[in-house]
Parts: C-alpha cells; structure tokens; sequence
C-alpha cells in the first residue's frame, strides 16, 4: 500500500522520476529548460534634466530659474557642489500646466559690449570672404594662371615596340609586292601614348586653386572640376575626354566661371622621367 501510495504521487524532480518508472526524461526536461527571450529593456536615459538654480551661473540663468542641463553636468558638477537642485515630476506638472516655458538663458552675465564686438568681428569676416563678381574672379584668372600648366605621369610601355626591338623604326617591307618602303614618320610622332592615372579636371582645378591661393584676391576665387572643360585639337586626338586627359602631349582646356568668359590655358602632360631630369 505504501509503494503504491508512492508510485501514484507525481514526483517534481526528473532523477526520482527516472528512478521510480525506468523512463527516460531528458526529452522532456529539454522542453521545460527552454530559454524564454524577453523584450530587452532600454537603456537610453534622458539627454538633460530639468534643475533650479540655487545660485546665479554665468550663461545659464539667474537663481531660481528652472533650466535644461545635461544630466552629467548635474550628476558632476551641480548637485555635489549646491548650485542647483532636481525638479521633481509633480512641479514639471504643474509648470506645463501653466504653460512655463523651461529653457536656458545663454546671455544671462555675459557683457553685452563684448557679444557686440564678436558679432562685428563676424561682420567684418563675412564681408572679406564674400564672393568676388564673376567678371573680377575671370580676370584675377587670366592675370594669375601661367600660359601653361605641367602635369607628369607614367607612360605606358607599348607592346609593339617591346615586341620588335630590332626592326628598324624608318623602314617596312611590303609583304604582297616584296618592296622595301618608307614607313610613315608621321604615324610615329602622332602615335597616342597612353598614361598611368589620367590627369582629370579635378586634378586641374586643384593645381589652378593652389596657384591662386598664393594671392590674396586669388583665395577668394572659388573653382570647381565643373568649372574646367577639356578642348580637342583635333578629330584625332584619341587622349582627351570630357573630364579627363589619358596621353601624353600638348592639350587646350578652357577656365569658365559661372557667369564669366572663358579663360583658355595649355596643359603639357610629360613623362615621369622628364621631371627626374
């Protein structure tokens, strides 16, 4: 009567149960352990909290304003050292009832002669950083950039001329008839050589931005890569792009500011070599 008495009663832990029926309840005891996630809870706090001053501070209010400050200028500085206290919920209440307007006062103790020399000082600087007229800017342009700017990169080895090192560059055979000609020179002086890193009008207009920074009209100049366009010489010339330059050679660009004539310069792209030497 016992042992059954012992049997029938539900046993709350596993091992027992395992003892007394011989199952096996690891199975079982996998689903009560199941680990719940919970919602995880915030742990933004308030940027600022509202304070009243004990005492007058400099920029921020007179005493027994009720201001904003960040909560660790309070935690810090204004509570252990009795220059504000906290404003509790039901005072909050109570003020937006009233329509309190609750904000700092930065010129509170602060000379008013002082704030307005900084202001004309703001004034003045303003007035010597304005814009120059469209007309003024092309011109300081046109007086300043030199007739041509340099640029050095390097050349791209080409293949054909690595290939036969040993041909000679002034004659051809002819293969179909067997006469021996004149190659065309012409070809080989107006054969594009390509670059490594295409001079673009960005690279331009910081060049022409440097230049002009050494003059104090010159800084006041403001140049753009869209204010810089590059000119093709001629059909042919496979090295130039809209924005860009990729051969080496003589090129023409033209310098516009908005509401200006243009202002046209040369561009000589060289070999790397040329600027060691």
């Amino acid at each position: 009567m016992v042992s059954l008495f012992k049997f029938s009663r539900s046993s709350q832990c596993f091992f027992c149960l395992r003892r007394s029926t011989g199952i096996d309840v690891a199975g079982v005891g996998s689903i009560f352990n199941r680990q719940v996630r919970g919602k995880k809870k915030s742990a933004r706090q308030p940027v600022t909290v509202k304070i009243r001053l004990l005492e007058d501070l400099k920029g921020f209010g007179r005493k027994g304003a009720i201001i904003p400050v960040a909560a660790g200028r309070m935690r810090n500085i204004y509570y252990p050292q009795q220059k504000a206290e906290y404003v509790t919920q039901a005072e909050l209440r109570a003020l937006k009832k009233k329509d309190v307007i609750i904000e700092r006062d930065f010129s509170f103790g602060i000379d008013q002669e002082s704030l307005a020399k900084v202001e004309d000082r703001e004034e003045v600087v303003d007035i010597e950083t304005r814009l120059l007229p469209p007309k003024q800017a092309t011109e300081i342009i046109s007086t300043l950039l030199p007739p041509k700017l340099v640029f050095y990169r390097s050349p791209i080895p080409d293949p054909e001329s690595e290939a036969k090192p040993s041909e000679s560059p002034g004659r051809s055979i002819n293969a179909v008839g067997g006469n021996i000609g004149l190659q065309s020179q012409d070809k080989l002086v107006n054969k594009t050589t390509r670059i490594f890193g295409s001079v673009t009008t960005t690279d331009i207009a910081d060049s022409i931005k440097a230049m002009l920074a050494q003059n104090e009209l010159g800084r006041r100049v403001v140049l753009g890569a869209e204010a810089i366009s590059t000119v093709k010489r001629s059909e042919n010339d496979t090295g130039v792009e809209v924005d860009r330059l990729k051969a080496l050679g003589e090129f023409d660009i033209d310098i516009r500011i908005k509401g200006g004539d243009a202002v046209r310069r040369a561009v000589s792209v060289r070999a790397q070599d040329e600027r060691k030497s």
